[in-house]
């Protein structure tokens, strides 16, 4: 389980301080109610696993900043 907390949103995007690191989720997934200041319990759960190749392409999209 990690901790985090709800810094701020911008532009629909959450940024969420981790223990050691930040993440920027679609403010539209955080739970009913979640705002800036809001303490999060994160748990994580494996979906499966993804293609190799389509993995390369989507760090290569994200890296040419199309996804802006």
């Amino acid at each position: 389980m990690i901790s985090g907390l709800i810094d701020r949103i911008e532009d629909g995007v959450a940024v969420i301080l981790l223990e050691g690191g930040r993440a920027y989720v679609p403010a539209d997934r955080l739970p009913l109610g979640a705002g800036p200041g809001t303490l999060l319990r994160l748990t994580w759960e494996v979906a499966g696993q993804a293609d190799p190749g389509e993995v390369g392409a989507l760090i290569e999209h994200l890296r040419r900043g199309e996804h802006l």
